[in-house]
């Protein structure tokens, strides 16, 4: 099993709340997340997730960035078509599951 490392940041703040965890074991995917970490705030839910999914794809042209050279936002623009295009028309179905780690944060 290779997990990946924990920021400094989360580590040094008493605070810090892990949101989402993805694996890929047996030709799945397996997540965990904080599926209520976004309930009962001045905000929807469904508003946050999408800001968190954004958010975590600009880290991830960033790390793309670093590695290639290749333009930030060619690279978003890229995983944004690749995901407009899966969520209209799936290449496959979803398997593997969903744990809950249910907290109120």
């Amino acid at each position: 099993m290779k997990e990946l490392e924990i920021p400094p940041a989360a580590k040094n703040d008493p605070k810090s709340v892990e949101v989402l965890r993805l694996w890929v074991a047996g030709g799945a995917e397996w997540v965990s997340l904080n599926q209520r970490i976004y309930r009962n705030r001045d905000f929807k839910e469904e508003w946050a997730w999408g800001v968190f999914l954004s958010d975590t794809i600009k880290h991830l042209a960033n790390a793309i960035h670093d590695f290639s050279g290749k333009d930030r936002q060619e690279i978003i623009n890229e995983i944004r078509g690749s995901f407009e295009a899966e969520m209209r028309d799936s290449t496959s179905d979803v398997r593997g599951g969903v744990l809950g780690e249910i907290s109120d944060v």
